[in-house]
């Protein structure tokens, strides 16, 4: 399972690492356009809050460009989509299969067997968080762009900590059902309805409140960029995480698996 998974990983991080060499390789020349710059002006203050560009920022600054771009739509999107789909390959997929009936035959417990997979899924986000992060820091020591280390190490401690409670509750969701697609859908229709009500939440300042119930409105990659500590989003997405992973242990011990 690490082979297989680890794969998978290192697959998503070369295409986050190619298409972030993009973006950081265009930015020198859009941070010296004066349309670019006329142009962040005069954004409106919601379609930069859809895109996690602080109102008072502009686009062409490099911690509003690097967090709408590469921390944005497009790495939710594959991070999402490689949580969802290793914590449905963990367990719902082996059940479904009937593979699971191999690892159950081995002498150890279901709990210490669903710890393994739990250990699977978080190395292989800790792996694709360090890969991402070492290839933008890369890019941008090419590009000869100066940065301060440390807000992009706390940045990734987050969008760990993120992806994690989105795994947790995924694997929760494959322990709870015996039919993969029912487990999968779950798992992408809570994340999907997380996403709209943060995409809600930054479109008026009345819909503000969403953000208060949806996971992604706890993590704004530009504001901890600036200078911002992230240890309570932190702290709680980690609870969280434990929180999901022990109900589904509970879930995978005690449940009558047909393999």
């Amino acid at each position: 399972m690490f082979k297989e998974q680890g794969k998978k990983a290192l697959t998503c991080a070369t295409g986050l690492t190619l298409y972030n060499l993009l973006l950081i390789g265009v930015y020198p020349a859009i941070s010296k356009s004066e349309v670019m710059a006329e142009l962040s002006v005069n954004l409106p203050s919601s379609v930069k809050r859809v895109f996690g560009v602080t109102s008072g920022s502009g686009i062409d600054r490099f911690e509003s460009y690097i967090s709408s771009q590469c921390f944005g739509q497009v790495w939710l999107f594959v991070m999402g989509m490689y949580t969802i789909g290793t914590a449905d390959a963990l367990i719902a997929k082996l059940v479904d299969q009937g593979t699971m009936a191999y690892l159950l035959s081995a002498p150890v417990g279901r709990l210490e067997l669903l710890l393994t997979q739990v250990a699977v899924l978080v190395s292989g986000l800790a792996l694709l968080m360090v890969l991402t992060e070492l290839g933008i820091w890369g890019e941008m020591a090419l590009f000869d762009i100066p940065i301060d280390v440390w807000p992009y190490f706390r940045l990734g401690i987050l969008g760990f900590a993120l992806f994690l409670a989105v795994g947790a509750y995924s694997l929760l969701f494959s322990a709870l059902f015996k039919l993969e697609e029912h487990a999968i859908l779950s798992s992408i229709g809570v994340t999907f309805v997380f996403y709209a009500l943060d995409v809600l939440s930054g479109l008026n300042d009345r819909f503000s409140w969403a953000k208060n119930l949806t996971l992604f409105g706890w993590v704004r990659p530009q504001e901890v960029l600036e200078g911002e500590l992230p240890t309570n989003q932190t702290v709680t997405l980690l609870a969280l995480s434990a929180i999901f992973i022990t109900i589904a242990g509970f879930i995978f011990e005690k449940k009558d698996l047909h393999v």
